[in-house]
């Protein structure tokens, strides 16, 4: 068990990918740091599962055998596919004609959140670092300077820090201690949770047989009246082949309140009123022979004030990932920009902090100029994702059709096809990050 400092430069709270990201990039550059998660090692009810070229391009960049383990552990996803509720084609969005001249990775990477972590972790593993389990901080202060935070630990501990970097997701015990507002990038209006906000089920799953109406080169998203259903391909190198071709991962949108874990029955009732092969003729609805995790969740669109605050004295919390935005699910967007956000945030601390040390007097604009830029990309991205959730929450009606319609129409350009699947992969983004080594 690692022993826990009373001291160090950084701190990171929250060790998901956003967390564990901004870790190797300090690893990387010989930065101290120590991160801590308030949760137990291991499933965490995580929920992302896709991973764009701007995610891969930024680890990449900073350690090279962690973005292939995660490639190497995940399903090369060649394409982002719509069908409606008759089961016709909407769109389909290439990803390797259209991205292969510009990245390494022209795929949508198709890696449970847990998987993807699990990677990152070894690659920390690797420099000498662990993760600090059951740690949730429960209060923090300013030193009497001001130029450190003082966090305490339920578990009793105390640790002092220069930078604190809030990666604890979207109700962030550190964004609400520095009284950072979340504010909706469309209406800005400050942003709490609601009865009626959007609901989503999530779950993991072992189908009886092979299914034709689930390809497992893809990402594929049907809507219906009642909402979308969205299926994944994945991997478990521990299975036999036969396995892992019944494996996929489940997103549900529901009009109303899910149970708090999805049962195999709840889910079925769902695939066979609105999943695919449900409107096929014979029907030819996928048959779930296990649940292997689910869980619900609601989400609200929102953005924090600022992704920065710093004391008189010159500490500093840093906002990343879920603890700067939220957003829901189309598109599989939150947690690529996490890791975009959390790559490029230990490139401004390596350069803060350099810059510090040669005293120079406009330190704090690197900071700033982090947070300024980052806190845009995430507006741009929830924006777009609010249009993409109007589309996919289907419905009844002229106005569901037409959209549809309209989509129809525009992505049977190439351009076009090309266009969302730049904006899609993120890669405009991202921040040419300085090689450390």
């Amino acid at each position: 068990m690692a022993t826990f400092p009373s001291s160090t430069e950084v701190c990171i709270v929250g060790a998901g990918p956003t967390g564990l990201a901004c870790a190797l990039g300090l690893a990387a550059r010989g930065i101290p740091f120590v991160v801590v998660d308030a949760l137990d090692e291991g499933h965490n009810e995580s929920r992302a599962v896709a991973i764009y070229a701007s995610a891969l391009e930024s680890i990449a960049a900073l350690n090279p055998q962690v973005s292939d383990d995660m490639v190497a552990a995940g399903v090369q996803g060649e394409a982002f596919t719509m069908i409606d509720r008759n089961e016709k084609n909407v769109f389909n969005i290439p990803f390797k004609s259209t991205l292969e001249a510009y990245t390494k990775f022209p795929f949508l990477l198709v890696v449970p959140q847990h998987t993807a972590e699990h990677r990152m972790r070894q690659g920390l593993e690797r420099y000498g670092t662990t993760v600090l389990f059951n740690k949730r901080v429960c209060d923090m202060a300013e030193s009497a300077q001001g130029s450190q935070y003082e966090l305490r630990f339920e578990t009793g501990e105390t640790l002092t820090a220069r930078y604190v970097v809030a990666a604890d997701g979207c109700n962030s015990f550190v964004r609400s201690f520095a009284k950072i507002p979340f504010v909706n990038p469309i209406t800005k209006k400050p942003v709490t949770p609601q009865p009626d906000d959007a609901a989503y089920v999530v779950a993991d799953v072992l189908l009886e047989e092979p299914s034709t109406k689930l390809p497992r080169d893809r990402v594929q998203i049907k809507i219906g009246d009642d909402g979308f259903v969205l299926t994944g391909p994945l991997v478990d190198p521990s299975q036999s082949a036969d396995v892992v071709q019944r494996l996929f991962r489940l997103y549900i949108g529901v009009p109303d309140i899910p149970p708090s874990k999805p049962d195999i029955t709840y889910l079925q009732n769902i695939l066979e009123a609105r999943g695919p092969g449900s409107a096929s003729t014979p029907r030819d609805v996928p048959k779930i022979a296990k649940v292997l995790h689910s869980s619900r969740y609601r989400s609200r669109e929102a953005v924090a004030d600022t992704f920065m605050h710093a004391t008189q004295g010159g500490a500093y919390i840093l906002l990343a990932g879920d603890a700067g935005h939220m957003n829901g699910p189309a598109g599989g967007q939150g947690m690529n920009l996490g890791i975009g956000e959390a790559c490029e945030l230990a490139e401004a601390i390596h350069e803060h902090r350099n810059a510090s040390l040669a005293e120079k007097t406009d330190s704090g604009r690197i900071l700033e100029a982090y947070s300024t830029h980052r806190r845009e990309f995430a507006s741009q991205v929830v924006e777009m994702v609010h249009g993409m959730t109007a589309v996919e929450a289907g419905g009844i009606g002229w106005a569901p059709y037409l959209r549809l319609c309209g989509l129809w129409t525009v992505t049977r350009l190439p351009f076009m096809q090309g266009v969302l699947a730049w904006q899609l992969s993120g890669l405009g983004r991202i921040k040419k990050v300085v090689d450390a080594k």
